[in-house]
């Protein structure tokens, strides 16, 4: 109930508080109990409750009543012992008085201080006459403190003492009272050791409406599961037919009628993806180049228009092995002309220059004949032939180019079904909370709470039922994926079959009986598996 603290006074005395504070709303809850029938286990549980909270701060009060005895001698020892620093104080103080009373003249002080043999010693002689008047004001004042010291301590005593009292006091109250609700259990005790019979009887029918709440729910979850099958079969075929597609018809056609399929998430972003699969293509059609394509395949290599790209680039790349055939071609034309020209060149020049020989000799041949002596040789025409240009080439450019959480990951964290309330039964085998023979079977936990409550959803999920049965109120079946939570005994629902519902959402108020009881049955199923509520929801 507590956690382990050190024992001190303040911490008893805030724990007492709590206590006190406990046993009040108790009180409360069992004025309501008693209102309604006598055979009511809330009214015993809560009186066991109480019992044990007293028990409790009756030891408290006791603890601290030793506590406040302890403070009280201490306190008398300080007393004692301020006392005797007086005694002694005050015996100083007298023979301080008695010296300065021989010596309160002022003129036994002035000749105290004239008599001395040098300026130096009547100095020293009047510091020491303001230092012996300062000695006699602090002891003064030191036995005017021990006194309020005393005083102080003495307070403190009686207030000490009065403290006890009022502990007694509850002390007192609280265990007589503690002995009133004791006989007040065995009562209770008694009547239903009496009405032994009629309870195990209603213990038998109940267990009976809950095999028949929990046959309904099996069925229920069983006949989902297999619809589960049928749409995830259904589902799967709808799919593939829409991937045979791969268009945006196909693939709304299968949101169309799967709207929560397992596949609509990658239905949309298939659309996604050929919307913008459609807009790059557009772009590249639009430049219509060899690079606007190449980019195309760059960002969408599995899209629709890989093919048609392909074969653009494929026209392209033609084109350019044409385009580089016939400049090949211009030049290799370009060069031959050249090698022409120059051929043609070279013979004129060799022609010119045996013209010229012949006609240096046909006048060698004149001059011999006229026997001129005079010979002039002739120089070599040099022919200057100009260097063959080469063709000139292109360097061949580069290309350029222009997206929380699932059932089964809260475990431990699923808030309560109710705003406010108390496990009565857990899960599984449980004892009657007042006839330890007789034995329960839980298919989930009773959570015992306040009149008009409302059972309110754990998770968000689907109303997949809404059950009636006879002396068990409405039950509430709701789907989180393969998990389900159920509500049973409810008075009145607040949602339908079909009905999408939200964490925390009311599904409806739990039923109180004529006995003033407002117990709510909470189950968890994983398919057609119970489990133990405990084990998901946060603190229970």
């Amino acid at each position: 109930m507590f956690a382990q603290v050190p024992y001190n006074k303040a911490n008893l005395q805030k724990q007492n508080a709590q206590l006190k504070k406990e046993i009040i709303n108790l009180n409360k809850q069992l004025e309501v109990n008693k209102q309604n029938s006598k055979l009511n286990v809330d009214f015993v549980q809560n009186l066991t409750k109480k019992i044990q909270v007293q028990t409790k701060l009756v030891n408290n009060l006791s603890k601290e009543k030793r506590f406040i005895e302890d403070e009280i001698y201490l306190t008398q020892l300080e007393i004692n012992k301020l006392s005797r620093e007086l005694v002694e104080l005050k015996k100083d103080y007298k023979q301080v008085l008695v010296r300065a009373y021989k010596n309160k003249s002022v003129e036994n002080k002035l000749l105290f201080v004239l008599s001395s043999k040098s300026l130096g010693e009547a100095y020293r002689r009047i510091k020491y006459l303001e230092k012996y008047s300062a000695f006699q004001l602090g002891q003064a004042n030191e036995i005017i403190g021990k006194q309020t010291d005393i005083q102080t301590k003495k307070a403190k005593k009686e207030k000490a003492k009065d403290e006890k009292e009022k502990v007694l006091s509850q002390q007192t109250l609280f265990s007589q009272n503690l002995e009133k609700e004791r006989l007040t259990k065995e009562k209770a005790v008694e009547e239903f050791r009496k009405n032994e019979g009629v309870i195990a009887a209603e213990i038998n029918a109940k267990e009976a409406q809950q095999r028949q709440i929990d046959a309904q729910i099996k069925a229920i979850i069983e006949e989902e599961i297999r619809q589960a099958k049928i749409r995830a079969e259904k589902d799967l075929k709808d799919w593939n037919e829409a991937k045979r597609g791969n268009s945006i018809a196909s693939y709304n056609e299968y949101l169309r009628d799967n709207p929560k399929g397992d596949y609509a998430k990658s239905a949309r972003t298939a659309i996604l993806r050929i919307e913008n699969d459609a807009k790059a293509w557009n772009i590249a059609r639009s430049a219509h180049t060899k690079q606007a394509y190449q980019s195309y395949l760059t960002h969408h290599p599995t899209g629709s228009f890989v093919s048609t790209a392909k074969t653009e680039i494929s026209k392209f790349e033609q084109l350019e092995r044409e385009a580089e055939a016939e400049r090949q071609r211009i030049i290799a034309q370009r060069k031959a002309e050249e090698d022409a020209r120059l051929k043609a060149q070279k013979e004129e020049d060799a022609r010119k220059i045996a013209a010229a020989k012949a006609e240096a000799e046909r006048k060698a041949k004149i001059e011999a004949e006229q026997k001129v002596v005079v010979k002039v040789p002739e120089k070599e025409r040099v022919v200057k032939v100009d260097a063959v240009k080469p063709a000139e080439t292109f360097a061949e450019r580069p290309d350029s180019e222009g997206i929380s959480g699932e059932f089964s990951s809260n475990r431990g964290r699923l808030p309560w079904p109710v705003d406010k309330g108390t496990v009565v039964s857990r899960f599984g085998s449980n004892s009657h909370p007042v006839l330890s023979n007789i034995t329960t079977q839980n298919s989930g936990v009773d959570i015992s709470t306040y009149r008009g409550a409302h059972a309110r959803a754990v998770y968000e999920g689907t109303v997949q039922a809404v059950m009636s049965v006879s002396g068990n109120g409405k039950s509430v079946l709701v789907r989180h994926g393969s998990y389900y939570s159920v509500y049973t005994n409810l008075s009145s629902v607040s949602v339908s079959k079909g009905d999408d519902v939200k964490r925390g959402q009311s599904l409806g108020i739990i039923y109180t009986s004529g006995d003033g009881e407002t117990v709510m049955n909470f189950q968890i199923w994983s398919g057609t598996t119970k489990q133990n509520p405990a084990s998901w929801v946060a603190g229970m």
